[in-house]
Order: structure tokens, then sequence, then C-alpha cells
């Protein structure tokens, strides 16, 4: 069954609302938006009409802007890993001179947001940036494992939280 989907602009706000609502930034959403629609756009030929077109729409964007999160905590990891010195040699992600300094930006962000968290969570963050599994940076520090999860999962809140703040 060939199912003829065709996207117009109020598609793309749709697109754009999903996007916002996951990366909670305009221009991160603007991103995402151009990327699911044109994901979209590329693979109409797979949609099968077993659900509303919009629905359809709704879960690439979503799924998009997942990616984008995951990219972007994964990049963010990397960063926290390294001592503030080492934040100059960042090699510059693919893109324009804009991204690259914008990368080096929130990488100094985040170093100067580690130095100022508690120890207790700055010391785990930076163990698992290092690619410490949770056991080992339990027995180094002298705590449990479970104490190690909830203080990377606080630390990168606070670490958020400050990023955040400083941005604004």
């Amino acid at each position: 069954m060939n199912h003829e989907l065709r996207f117009d602009e109020s598609d793309r706000g749709f697109v754009y609302a999903v996007g916002r609502r996951y990366v909670h930034d305009d221009h991160a959403a603007e991103d995402v938006a151009q990327e699911a629609l044109l994901l979209a756009y590329r693979h109409r030929h797979a949609f099968r009409g077993e659900a509303q077109p919009r629905t359809w729409l709704y879960r690439i964007a979503m799924t998009t802007a997942l990616g984008y999160l995951r990219r972007q905590a994964r990049h963010l990891a990397r960063i926290v890993a390294l001592e503030p010195d080492a934040l100059a040699a960042l090699p510059a992600p693919a893109g324009s001179p804009e991204d690259a300094a914008a990368s080096r930006e929130l990488g100094a962000a985040v170093a100067r947001q580690l130095d100022g968290l508690d120890d207790k969570y700055a010391s785990v963050l930076r163990l698992r940036g290092e690619d410490y599994c949770d056991r080992e940076i339990a027995a180094r520090l002298g705590v449990t494992v479970a104490t190690v999860k909830v203080r990377a999962h606080r630390g990168r809140a606070m670490l958020r939280d400050a990023i955040t703040d400083a941005a604004a």
C-alpha cells in the first residue's frame, strides 16, 4: 500500500515543538527539526499507514532529539574527563568555526563548573571520564557502588544546572 506523505510548514512547527520539548534549546531544536524532517523525507516510503502521519513524524522527531541528547552527553563526558589545561587540545568538531568555538567554550565552562563541585561528586565524574567502572571507582573512593551511582547522577545534574545557569 503506497501512502503519499507531504510535509508543510505546520509539520515543521510540530517537529520543532517536539524537539524543543526534549532538548530545551531553541538552536538545538532547529537542528533536531531539520534532521528529523530530512529523515522523514528520506524514509517516507517506509511509512505503512498503520498510524497517523503525525504519530509517525512525532516518533522520528523524538528519536532524533534523543539521539542529539546522547551525542551531547558523550561529548560532555569526554570534556569532563579532561583537566583544564587539556581543554585547549580538544579536537575541533566537524562543522563551522563557530561550532568549534562553541565546543571550546563549553569545555571551558564544564571545567570551571566541575572545579566548583563538591569533591565527592567531582571525583566520581572525573574517574568515570577516565573509563573506570563503578566498581573500580567505589574501591578507589572507599564507598559502595550504589553511592558511586548516586554521586554520578547528582554530580551530572549539578554540573548541568551550573552550566545552564552560567550560560544564561
